[in-house]
Formats: C-alpha cells, structure tokens, sequence
C-alpha cells in the first residue's frame, strides 16, 4: 500500500514533465531563432538588392556596346569597351581606390537632379589626350595635373561619353546628363557622405595599343528615386512592349535622320590603260560616257539612287532630281 502514489503526487510529477518539455521546445525555437540571424556590417550597408544591381549591369553591358562604334569613329582607331564589374560599397571605399592625379568629372543626372562621378585612369587619359591632339593614341609620360588646354579637350571627349550613357539608360527612363566641374583630384568631387552607398560600374576600355579604366559613381540618393524602375521584370517588360518598341524606332530615325552621307553628281564614266594615264598632260581630252542633254546619275554614300539634270543655281552648282533609281542598291562607304 506504501508504493501507491496519491492523486496529488500523480498531478506534481505530471505538472513536472509539462514543465520540462516546454523548456525543451523554448530552447529549440531559441536554436532556430539564432539560426536566422545574420551578420550585418552597419558600415556597409547594403541597399541595392540583387535585382537592381543586375538591371544596372544590363544598363551598362549597352553603354559599353554603344561606346565601343563611337570611339571607333570618333578617334579613328580600333577601340573597345566592355564592362568588368558592377558593384556597392561606400563613397569612403570608391574614392580612396582612385589613383592620383587623374581625370575625375562630376556629372548632373535629371531627373532626380542629383550628382555623381565619371572617372577616367591616368592611361586612358593619356591616349586619349595623345590621339585628340593628333598622336597614334599612346598612353604614357610622367603622371601630371592636366593643363587648361587638356581640359578643355576631355571635357568635349566627356560630354559625348555621357551623351551615350543617357541613350543606354532611355530604356528605363528619360535621362539627361549633363557635365559639371572636372578636377584632376578626386578629393575634390565629394559629393556625398563618405557612410553613403554608391553603386560602382568598372568599364575597360582599349583603345589603339593603349588601354584603361572608366568607372562611373551612382551614389544611392541619385538612384533611389528610380528604384521602382530598375525591377528586372520592368526592363524585360519593356522589352516586348510594342509601344516602346515604336517609340524607339522613332528616335532611331530621329537619330539616323542627323547623320550626314555623301551626296554625289557623276559627270561621267570613262576608262583609260596605266600608260595612258602616265601620259596625260595639260589640255589633253578625255571622253566620257554620258551625253551632253542627258540625265546624270547621282550617288548616295555610292549607291545609285537620282537621275538628275545639273545647272546653276544663284552663284552655286546644283542638280535638279527628275527620277528616283528603285533599285540602284549600294551601300555607305
């Protein structure tokens, strides 16, 4: 009879056991709790989440594309550029990884109107200083600060590198940029916090035998205001939207509409051996295949495309169109 338990010990040790397995599951929801907690750095804190940084990366692979003709054309030797890195840290970070003296350019984004900073590496400057004042477009020599005149030349090669950098962004917004103070040392363009986040774009550009870096300085201000724009699901949106794809072709027009193509009368056509060519001299005769009365053909970057009568015009040459050639083909040379 003594081993018999009562009701009341019965309901202590069942009060006992209860207790115990709720501690037990209070410390296994603390272990999963602690699980979930990360670490994160408050002096780097991150702001632009994946998604964003690969739409900015989508952005700046079509800069690089378009930059890559333009310098082509516009220093008349082979060029490239291609991104290498698109990435976040703070403004202390990107500017002490600047090196000194170089080419650092404060630029206005409107909207929202904010500022930021294009950063051209010692090389690169160089070449490009070296080509543009009529060199091959090699980079070297002692590292100095720029005279006024080398300034003045950068700051119309930085004004077509943003004028590019606006038609890569029009696929997410209306963008311009528009150029602000240039100095030769980065400690001179701070403009923001050093705490403050910055997105970082690293492009390599080459050019001629030449080669560097160009790197572009979004601070997070500037593009917090179009941060609903930059979702990936916007940017491939608008790529099939078939509105904005007819709005790009107009400025496509827009843009083909300025550019300027050789327009040419062609008197006339004849053929001649080496020897006789050697052996022209003042008033010699050479006979052509057009007739006197006749249509001339008018060429086109080359391609045959008028039939036109020439004549004077005022004090000026000029040629008067009759009939457009459909299929003269041909292509700009």
């Amino acid at each position: 009879m003594d081993n018999i338990l009562s009701q009341e010990e019965i309901n202590a040790l069942l009060s006992t056991f209860s207790q115990q397995k709720e501690a037990e599951s209070g410390q296994s929801r603390g272990r999963s709790e602690m699980r979930q907690v990360r670490p994160y750095d408050f002096r780097r804190p991150d702001k632009f989440s994946k998604d964003q940084l690969r739409v900015l990366e989508m952005i700046h692979e079509t800069f690089a594309r378009s930059l890559t003709p333009w310098m082509s054309s516009y220093f008349r030797i082979p060029a490239k550029a291609s991104l290498d890195s698109v990435s976040q840290l703070s403004f202390d970070e990107f500017s002490s990884s600047l090196e000194l003296p170089s080419v650092t350019v404060v630029f206005y984004m409107e909207p929202p109107g904010d500022r930021g900073i294009a950063w051209m590496s010692p090389d690169l400057a160089s070449a490009v200083l070296d080509r543009c004042l009529g060199g091959p477009g090699l980079a070297g020599g002692k590292v100095r600060e720029l005279t006024g005149i080398e300034e003045g030349v950068l700051r119309g090669v930085m004004i077509r590198i943003l004028d590019m950098l606006a038609m890569a962004w029009e696929h997410m917004a209306e963008i311009t940029f528009s150029l602000g103070n240039l100095a030769s040392d980065p400690q001179f363009a701070q403009i923001t916090s050093g705490t403050e986040t910055v997105g970082r774009i690293d492009l390599g550009i080459t050019l001629g035998e030449s080669s560097g870096d160009l790197r572009l300085c979004f601070p997070y201000p500037l593009i917090q205001p179009l941060i609903p724009r930059l979702a990936i699901e916007k940017w491939f949106r608008r790529g099939s939207d078939v509105e904005k794809g007819a709005e790009s072709g107009e400025a496509l027009r827009g843009r083909l509409a300025l550019v300027e193509v050789p327009v040419v009368l062609e008197v006339g056509r004849a053929a001649i051996s080496v020897s006789e060519f050697l052996d022209l001299k003042v008033g010699d005769v050479i006979k052509l295949d057009s007739r006197y009365g006749k249509d001339l053909v008018v060429r086109v970057g080359g391609g045959k495309k008028f039939l036109a009568r020439p004549g004077v015009l005022g004090r000026r040459l000029a040629f008067q169109v009759n009939r457009v050639v459909r299929d003269g083909g041909g292509a700009l040379q």
